[in-house]
């Protein structure tokens, strides 16, 4: 059982306190507001009269836990890094969020034992049938690839399974999440809940050896998780194939006969992508590897201009928005600028503050979860609670109040799309412009970009 020694090993951490009773609605409310395109598969999946442990690939910090969290039926334990939880305050806080504190190697052998009390009092929850989340990468990456699985999941999963034993009990649901941008809003999100993993079918494999057991499941998980994420394994050409996925989807799409725009249809067109151009690495004759090594040095090099070039690889597809279209989109941003101006001039505060902030973490992965913190956590109901209040008092009936309150964050929406919409005009207009005065270097985008397509077309089709 847990030791008082401790910080946050909470042994009543699956009752709600007074903050969650208030955070969990309060956050669920603007939380997928955060992203723009947001598809969610698989929860059919997902046990509903079992104890589960979501298992998702780590790619962006406390996103990761949060989407599984607002995703996913009732409420989610999580595990998270034992540092968080050095302050008294801040432990009290976190284990109000339904988090647990857990050691790694980096905190010192002597806090490893520690562990063990987490994972008493994990059992304990899964035996109680309440869902928990562990990330069995442990730590998030950048890289869009599945990572070495470390075995902390599965021993609390057999340690769960002892009493019913080669009976069904607990089961590991992966899941995949796939992010357009770690770092910026109104970006898509893509949730892809996997069939649920029986820990009894590995039981009498754990009784007999326990290593070969957890090995055995841990395998399993990994081929599981694998085809319900963006996972490049190759190294040596990962940049060029994650460049190469994004240029050729649209062709792949129509290659399988996949119609619209959904995200998961964008996905599937992006797994036989990155499928058949590893495929060439580990089957391919040398000529075929050879041309792999110049298709993704080509898309490095279009990359490269891209980014000199501060445009998208959308607006090289289209070449840019025609004369006539540019001018239509102004027209239409000019008659709503005025929703844009009173959008920005209510949330500007409280939005670019998380912003800036965020800027200085060198670590991307963690900024997303800054700005989505700050920001839905302080920055916006202190500024929208001060903005209310002085309207409130300079104001007369209180309908006004009301309504200005109820119009902040809806504006706030408003203003983010008329300022990408007013980005994407701009970027469109610019780019056919310099096609037709014939620069060098869009016309030189454009090349590649037709290059890359042709050069993915020969090579698998």
């Amino acid at each position: 059982m847990a030791k008082k020694r401790v910080r946050g090993a909470l042994k009543s951490i699956h009752r709600r306190n007074w903050i969650y009773y208030w955070i969990y609605p309060y956050v669920g409310m603007f939380f997928f507001h955060y992203y723009g395109k947001v598809e969610v598969k698989g929860k059919k999946n997902i046990p509903r009269k079992a104890p589960v442990i979501f298992a998702p690939n780590h790619q962006n910090a406390l996103m990761d836990a949060l989407i599984v969290l607002y995703s996913a039926p009732g409420d989610v334990v999580f595990l998270a890094r034992a540092d968080i939880f050095n302050k008294r305050l801040l432990a009290y806080f976190m284990n109000s969020l339904k988090i647990l504190p857990v050691f790694r190697q980096r905190d010192g052998a002597s806090e490893l034992s520690k562990n063990e009390d987490i994972f008493d009092i994990s059992v304990d929850l899964l035996k109680r049938k309440h869902n928990m989340c562990i990330m069995p990468e442990g730590n998030h990456g950048h890289q869009r690839k599945l990572r070495t699985i470390v075995k902390g999941i599965f021993r609390i999963a057999f340690k769960a399974q002892e009493e019913s034993g080669a009976e069904p009990f607990v089961k590991i649901v992966p899941v995949g999440i796939d992010i357009g941008d770690y770092v910026k809003q109104n970006t898509t999100l893509y949730i892809n809940y996997g069939k649920p993993i029986e820990i009894s079918e590995f039981w009498e494999q754990y009784q007999e050896n326990t290593a070969r057991g957890i090995n055995a499941v841990k395998t399993r998980l990994g081929d599981e998780l694998s085809p319900l994420m963006i996972d490049i394994q190759d190294d040596k050409h990962y940049e060029g194939i994650y460049i190469i996925k994004g240029v050729y989807n649209e062709t792949m799409r129509t290659t399988l006969g996949i119609g619209g725009w959904k995200l998961s249809q964008r996905f599937q067109a992006d797994k036989e992508i990155i499928s058949r151009l590893e495929a060439l690495t580990e089957k391919g004759t040398e000529e075929e590897k050879s041309g792999l090594d110049a298709l993704s040095e080509l898309a490095e090099q279009y990359k490269s201009a891209v980014e000199k070039l501060k445009v998208r690889d959308w607006v090289v597809r289209d070449r840019g928005y025609s004369f006539i279209r540019t001018v239509w989109r102004f027209f239409w941003l000019m008659l709503s600028f005025p929703l844009f101006l009173y959008g920005f001039v209510n949330n500007a505060i409280p939005y670019l503050v998380p912003v800036r902030l965020a800027k200085r973490i060198k670590d991307r992965q963690f900024r997303s979860s800054v700005k989505m913190g700050l920001g839905v956590l302080v920055t916006f109901p202190v500024m929208h609670g001060i903005q209310i209040l002085l309207v409130s008092i300079f104001t007369g009936p209180g309908w006004i109040w009301v309504a200005y309150g109820a119009s902040l964050f809806l504006m706030g929406k408003v203003a983010l799309a008329w300022y990408i919409a007013m980005k994407k005009t701009i970027r469109g207009g610019m780019f056919r412009r310099k096609l037709a005065y014939r620069n060098p270097e869009a016309w030189n985008l454009v090349e590649l970009r037709s290059r890359i397509i042709q050069d993915t077309w020969k090579l698998i089709g």
